[in-house]
Formats: C-alpha cells, sequence, structure tokens
C-alpha cells in the first residue's frame, strides 16, 4: 500500500507519494478516519438523515421500478447495498465515496496525505458536507461531479489511465442521477475544455486529449439516461416528464399563468378547469395530494400540455420569463443556510420504512432524532458553516491569481468551484424553485479547494510549475 494513495499503486500510482510521512499505518488510517468523520450527523440523529424525495428512490430499488419524475440511477447506486436489512451500508458507501474523490482532489492538487485529514475536520465541522454523506439522497453527487469534472479537465496527468476510466464512469453515474446536473456539467465543460490550456503547462509534441474523458461521460450519461427511459416509459428522452417541473415555475413567475387564464378553457388543455383551485406555491402544485395536478390525471397526463403552455408563456412574455429567472437566480445564490429538508417526512417516508424492512430497523428510525422532529443544525454551527463558505469564496478568490501565474493546477480547481455557484443558482433557482439546499450542496467548495490548494501553492517558486508565457 502507497503511503499517498487509498488503493495499491502498482494499480494506480500517486505522483505525490514522496510527500507524505512515512508511516504506512498512519497512512493508510487516514481515509477511514476521514470517512467515520463524514458520518458525524447520521450517528448524533441515531439514524441515516431522510428527506421528501428519500422514499421514491428507496423504492424504485426495492420494487424495481422507474418513477416519472426522478431517474434510477441514484436507487440502482443504494441497490447494492440496501438488501432490505438496514440503510445504513448506504451511508457508509457515500462517505466513502466522498473521501475516495476528495483524495483524487488532494492528489490532482499535489497535497500531502496529512494535511488531508485537517482539510476532512474542517469539513466535518464546517460546512454542510456530512450532512449530505449522512442523508440518503444524491445530493452529494452534484459538489463530487464538479470535483471529478476539475480533476479530468485540469490535471488528468496525474492519474492511471485505468483511474481516467473509473473515474469517467463516475463522472457519468453522477450526471446521470440528477437532471439538473446535465445542464450543470455541459456548462462547465463549454466553458472550460476551450480554456483549459491557460490552466495547464503546454505539453510540447503531444496533442491534447485531455477534454476526451469528460465529454465521454456526459455522452455516456445522456446515453443511459434515453435508455433508461425508452426501457421504462417507451421514450428514448433525457426526461421525458421534466417539462412539468419547468410548467409549474413558469406558471408560478406569472406567464404560464396569463396563458392559462388567457386560452382556457378553448384550448383545451388539462388544467383549464382547475385554475381557480391553484395553490399558493410552485411545490404544493407539484406534490400535494389534492394539487389541479392530480386533479388533471397526474403528471404524466399534464406533460402531454406542458410544451404548449410553455411555448405560448415565452411568445406571450418573453422578458418577463428572463426577468423571473434572473430574480430567481439571484435569490437561489445567497439562500445557502445549513438544515433545510431536516423536518420528519411522515408521508413520503415512514410506511416503506415500517413496511419493507426488519422490525429493529423501523424501530430505529423512529427513534431517531428527526422522527421525534428534533433534528437541526445547531445555531452556531449554521453560523460557522455560513462563516466559513464565505471566507472560502473569498480566499478561492485571493489563490486563483497566485495559481494562475504558475500554472498550478489549483488555479482550474479554483475557478471551476467559483463559476458552478451561480450556474447551479441558475439551473436550480432560475428553472426550478429556490431552496437553501440546492445552494448549500456546492458552497462549500471553494473552501475546501482552496484549502486542498493551500500547501502546494506555499511551496517555494522553483517547485512549482513554471509560469505561463
Amino acid at each position: 500500500m502507497t503511503g499517498s494513495s487509498i488503493f495499491p499503486a502498482a494499480v494506480f500510482p500517486d505522483p505525490g507519494a514522496g510527500a507524505v510521512s512515512r508511516s504506512g499505518l498512519a497512512a493508510w488510517t487516514i481515509p477511514p478516519i476521514c470517512a467515520a468523520l463524514l458520518i458525524w450527523p447520521a450517528l448524533w440523529n441515531g439514524y441515516p438523515i431522510v428527506f421528501a424525495d428519500t422514499g421514491t428512490y428507496l423504492s424504485q430499488a426495492m420494487h424495481r421500478y422507474l418513477g416519472w419524475d426522478r431517474p434510477a440511477f441514484y436507487s440502482l447506486f443504494i441497490f447494492q447495498q440496501l438488501l432490505r436489512l438496514s440503510t445504513w451500508p448506504i451511508v457508509g458507501a457515500q462517505s466513502c465515496l466522498t473521501v475516495f474523490v476528495l483524495d483524487l482532489t488532494r492528489r490532482a492538487l499535489g497535497t500531502p496525505r496529512p494535511w488531508f485529514l485537517a482539510t476532512a475536520l474542517f469539513l466535518a465541522l464546517a460546512t454542510w458536507l456530512p450532512w449530505m454523506v449522512s442523508e440518503l439522497m444524491p445530493d452529494l453527487l452534484t459538489p463530487l461531479l464538479v470535483l471529478l469534472l476539475s480533476a479530468l479537465v485540469f490535471a488528468p496527468e496525474r492519474f492511471a489511465i485505468l483511474e481516467r476510466l473509473a473515474m469517467a464512469a463516475l463522472t457519468a453515474f453522477a450526471i446521470a442521477a440528477q437532471i439538473s446536473s446535465i445542464l450543470l456539467s455541459a456548462v462547465l465543460l463549454a466553458v472550460f475544455l476551450p480554456a483549459r490550456r491557460f490552466f495547464r503547462p503546454a505539453r510540447r509534441g503531444a496533442r491534447d486529449r485531455s477534454g476526451l474523458a469528460p465529454i465521454a461521460a456526459l455522452l455516456l450519461a445522456l446515453g443511459a439516461l434515453a435508455a433508461m427511459n425508452f426501457a421504462g416509459h417507451g421514450r428514448a428522452a433525457i426526461s421525458p416528464f421534466g417539462n412539468v417541473f419547468l410548467l409549474a415555475r413558469v406558471v408560478y413567475d406569472g406567464p404560464g399563468m396569463t396563458v392559462l387564464r388567457r386560452d382556457c378553457p378553448q384550448a383545451g388543455w388539462r388544467l383549464c378547469p382547475w385554475l381557480d383551485r391553484f395553490p399558493p406555491t410552485s411545490d404544493e402544485f407539484l406534490w400535494d395530494s389534492t394539487s389541479p395536478i392530480v386533479l388533471a390525471g397526474g403528471h404524466k397526463a399534464v406533460s402531454a400540455d406542458a410544451d404548449a403552455i410553455l411555448l405560448a408563456a415565452v411568445r406571450a412574455e418573453p422578458l418577463r420569463l428572463l426577468r423571473a429567472i434572473g430574480d430567481n437566480a439571484i435569490q437561489q445564490l445567497t439562500r445557502f443556510d445549513s438544515g433545510d429538508g431536516l423536518e420528519p417526512w411522515d408521508r413520503q417516508v415512514n410506511r416503506l420504512i415500517d413496511t419493507e424492512f426488519p422490525a429493529r430497523e423501523s424501530a430505529a428510525f423512529h427513534a431517531a432524532r428527526q422522527q421525534r422532529n428534533e433534528l437541526s443544525v445547531p445555531e452556531p454551527l449554521g453560523i460557522l458553516h455560513r462563516v466559513a463558505a464565505l471566507a472560502g469564496i473569498v480566499a478561492a478568490g485571493l489563490l486563483f491569481p497566485v495559481a494562475w501565474r504558475r500554472r498550478h493546477p489549483a488555479a482550474g480547481f479554483l475557478a471551476m468551484a467559483l463559476l458552478t455557484l451561480p450556474v447551479s443558482a441558475t439551473i436550480t433557482g432560475g428553472l426550478s424553485t429556490p431552496h437553501d439546499r440546492y445552494q448549500s450542496r456546492i458552497v462549500w467548495l471553494p473552501a475546501c479547494i482552496a484549502l486542498l490548494s493551500l500547501p502546494a501553492l506555499l511551496r517555494r517558486r522553483d517547485a512549482s510549475p513554471a509560469p505561463p508565457g
């Protein structure tokens, strides 16, 4: 076992192996210690944390069906650990996956392993990351996707070919697990693949093929989603009923409702008879059992009319729609308080745990803080999360010019992390509904990368890559 890589050196050699502690045992113990640090919220809760969508993902895994609203790839992931006995192995697998990706990031940046332990301790205490690790949800995959894309784009030469293939496969999985990740990864690759030569030292006499792996990962994810939906719904589409989410946003931003009131009932849309039953928020419109969507025949039925309503709204009030997207994106950019979604989710999760798991698992679930409505982020910890996020953004901005002048891979990582914040806010807030959970899952990335970059950037200048030009 090498002193710097999680994997045997014969399989995945670590370029920075000479920079770590000489104690092989001590180096070997760091990854499991980090993995244990990242599950403390689940241990404190007494059970893995759940969310409203957790029931859907568990149900898809256990009953082997494809729902209309969520890709099945995260369900396939948890199916490997579930075995109808306990959900704890899922949290363990997520923690190991997180440590693996963070260790890849450390290696790409040339940071010694002992510093990795300090970084993991910081992330466990000062960020929302361990709460995502402890939650039975795919939210964790979004920040891991950004780190994987950064490594594949800016530091592929740091990894062996087999490792790059594994990273590309993991990237494809992270993209396919959440529809919003398709847009996020596409935008990030469109920006940084053409610009990567400004962040990396030139390689004389060699054609740069570093963009192939991330592009292949995106195409693989798109193909997998299309194939999955063709098998499950008979439609080779990326998100066959995803237009319902966009419809909710456009209706509650105003133009959609304007069109419905203008064109109903002549248009014959399924929502027309229920215009006086629309609830106050788009979340209620999408999910309440008495929602107009349910009354109109369900999400799949309304999806058949959604494209026509959306097109009519764009034609009727395009500027109003753009302003609404911008306003929602700005609102989402500033919303990243920790603790969103920690309330009990009785209707969505309880019945599944009670009927599909052993009695001891059901008892542990109901005894957890969350199910007793006692789980929340302590106020001092929430303040620390916010301060650490803002300080991390400042630190990333200060370190970027230093890293860029040296053509260090950290420059690309920092730039991608900073750009991810507004891009993700536009996608999740501008095209969906602003929620703290969307931004809190990524806002810790600049702090993480700044901290991991610091040892490499503090080295003597003559030990760094040559500056540009």
